[in-house]
């Protein structure tokens, strides 16, 4: 059998790669008198080569173009938020360009809440372009939140934009039901008129300046590179942890699944919901796309969950999702930092 090292290979995304090439056939030749020490160090040279073909690739995932980023945002304001005429509309630019990168530990030392209520802000000098609700799944991370809501709060302050943070969370004692909890939260913040969606977990954090916080005009992976993955993207229809869309958008793809129950394949059931509505995912470049994970023990496992996504791919998404959500007892109620909407099933 022969094996073509170089399908699919973009050479100029992985230069190296020839030279990897003919590094094992020149080793191989010099080993040739061992057929036995020749098979074993071809299969693992095959594994290396492999390794390294994967995350050069990912490395450069497809995106816009850093210099192009400011023509993809969607700029819409909710109605509700009001404007000044007395002050200038937020500029952006100096944001977009920026190379700072915020420690994870900062926001800690350095949080004052001044400014928000019940999860909302909006910059004082000017008038934001972009209103954008986030939305953030919840059930037992309490240690996570503490983190979290510090953080992201310092991080979206400075941005000007206008924003408001849902924390959704499930208080019933059943197995984790991200689809639902998304599915109300997003009704909810349709319901306070928020034109732009960001579906945010809880234990990832971001680090980049650049990467702002609003919607593009397609629906956008915005964690794209994560230190747990070492700043790779897993692979390319990879659509959880962060992710942004238009809420029109959302609807038309019949928003979350509700069936999923527990860990895998929420995901990337979403992500198949978006070609029927010819909807392509965009990202942005690895440098406004760094993200740090919290460390939590894994979620239970859902074994039905490639049943369910064969299921929903068959029968069509409108079948499963926002506009079939369970009827759920959820209750808000309002807190300086967030909105909080708790469910019940």
């Amino acid at each position: 059998m022969a094996f073509n090292f170089r399908a699919n290979i973009d050479p100029d995304l992985c230069p190296e790669l020839d030279s990897c090439v003919k590094f094992i056939t020149t080793v191989l030749s010099w080993v040739s008198q061992s057929r036995v020490i020749s098979i074993i160090f071809f299969f693992l040279s095959i594994h290396a080569c492999w390794v390294y073909r994967y995350h050069c690739s990912l490395n450069n995932y497809q995106h816009i173009a850093a210099q192009h980023v400011e023509a993809h945002l969607y700029k819409q304001r909710s109605s509700k938020l009001v404007l000044h005429k007395s002050k200038p509309d937020c500029n952006y630019d100096e944001i977009l360009k920026s190379n700072y990168s915020q420690p994870v530990w900062e926001a800690t030392r350095n949080f004052s809440a001044n400014g928000l209520v019940n999860g909302s802000y909006a910059p004082e000098h000017c008038n934001a372009l972009f209103s954008v609700a986030i939305i953030v799944p919840f059930k037992n991370r309490h240690r996570h939140l503490d983190i979290f809501l510090p953080h992201i709060h310092n991080f979206l302050m400075k941005q000007n934009i206008h924003y408001r943070l849902y924390i959704v969370e499930q208080q019933d004692e059943k197995i984790f039901n991200k689809g639902i909890l998304f599915n109300v939260g997003v009704k909810t913040a349709m319901g306070h008129k928020f034109p732009c969606i960001i579906l945010h977990d809880v234990d990832l954090l971001p680090l980049d300046a650049s990467n702002l916080y609003v919607c593009t005009n397609d629906p956008r992976h915005m964690s794209a590179s994560i230190d747990k993955f070492r700043f790779t993207l897993p692979y390319e229809k990879l659509m959880g942890g962060v992710v942004a869309l238009k809420a029109e958008q959302y609807v038309a793809i019949n928003g979350y699944s509700n069936r999923f129950q527990g860990w895998g394949g929420e995901d990337d059931d979403f992500f198949h919901r978006l070609d029927p509505q010819s909807l392509n995912l965009i990202r942005f470049p690895a440098e406004m796309s760094h993200y740090k994970a919290l460390i939590h023990p894994r979620e239970v496992i859902n074994v039905n969950r490639f049943d369910i996504m064969r299921d929903n791919f068959d029968y069509g998404f409108e079948m499963d999702g926002l506009s079939t959500l369970p009827h759920v007892s959820a209750r808000i109620s309002y807190h300086p930092l967030f909105t909080l909407v708790g469910l019940n099933n």
